[in-house]
């Protein structure tokens, strides 16, 4: 939008001392409220703690990562508020920038940790149904016949349902060890 002048209205035409004072006075106002609504975001922002954002994010790993059991929340909604999540970290950050060099390089530090993280939780959990999937599939060519192939999935189902906190702890042992 283009900035008019305070003398004329939007057809050219001379505008009423009275009202050109009005004008003028409303464009103030616009603009003290602008910086009053800036300095609310951020004492708000000031308030947050990007400990405890960085925390909630790897909640949302946890329950997304889980092998064990199903997320709570759909992938959709998870995505939205790691999203969400994510966007107030990064404005509280751009935040410390301006304000606190020392406070930014922490709060960089903690991000690239929280990534870190991240990365190997998502790593595990791949790695542990590629795991599930391999044995499935290995079992499934050790067998003769179809019925008991058939009998066999579904045991090796039961099983799975029943031992998989135990196969998910081995797998990050192994997986801890070859580290």
């Amino acid at each position: 939008m283009g900035r008019r002048s305070t003398s004329s209205t939007k057809s050219g035409k001379f505008m009423n001392p009275t009202d050109q004072a009005r004008k003028e006075a409303r464009k103030r106002e616009l603009k003290k409220n602008k910086k009053q609504r800036m300095m609310v975001r951020a004492a708000v922002l000031k308030m947050k703690d990007p400990r405890q954002i960085i925390r909630d994010m790897e909640k949302l790993d946890e329950m997304e990562f889980n092998p064990v059991q199903q997320p709570l929340l759909n992938e959709k909604v998870l995505r939205d508020k790691r999203k969400k999540l994510r966007e107030t970290f990064e404005r509280i950050v751009r935040l410390y920038e301006r304000e606190n060099p020392e406070m930014y390089k922490e709060l960089r530090k903690l991000e690239l940790d929280y990534e870190s993280k991240r990365g190997q939780l998502a790593l595990y959990f791949d790695s542990v149904k590629v795991l599930l999937f391999f044995i499935c599939v290995f079992m499934f060519f050790q067998l003769d016949s179809i019925n008991q192939e058939v009998t066999y999935c579904n045991m090796l189902d039961n099983e799975m349902k029943q031992n998989e906190g135990l196969l998910c702890s081995l797998v990050m042992e192994s997986v801890m060890a070859n580290r």
